[in-house]
């Protein structure tokens, strides 16, 4: 029986690594539209960018700075932060809003909060599955 326990303890230990490395070297790609209005601003801006999970992507859209980070929930759930925080103070955030999405569908990014307008929409795929 102990041998047995310890068998066990190796092998979950052995699937918990091999979850924990294939989990860190994932890149998510994500293709966007994203529309911010503040301060008499309008800016939008179509592209793509790759990131590692928690890894914040930034855009310079004066007089605003967008932050976008994408998480993984589980298997094709994610969850992307977006914060926008004004060019002249870089400290405070007046944006900051979680979304839920399902990997490869469009989402939706429609908020205001504090004069900042933010919307658009994003697809996030995983590029090394």
């Amino acid at each position: 029986m102990n041998t047995f326990g310890n068998t066990l303890a190796v092998l979950l230990g052995a699937t918990f690594l091999g979850v924990g490395a294939a989990s860190a070297t994932e890149v998510f790609r994500a293709h966007y539209e994203i529309r911010v209005a503040s301060q008499g601003t309008d800016n939008t801006v179509r592209s793509t960018f790759e990131a590692r999970p928690g890894e914040r992507f930034t855009l310079d859209l004066p007089p605003n700075v967008v932050a976008m980070a994408v998480r993984r929930l589980n298997a094709e759930n994610y969850e992307l932060q977006v914060t926008v925080t004004p060019t002249a103070t870089k400290s405070k955030t007046t944006f900051s809003h979680t979304y839920q999405g399902i990997l490869g569908r469009p989402l939706e990014l429609r908020n205001s909060s504090d004069g900042v307008n933010v919307d658009g929409a994003i697809s996030v795929v995983v590029l090394n599955r």
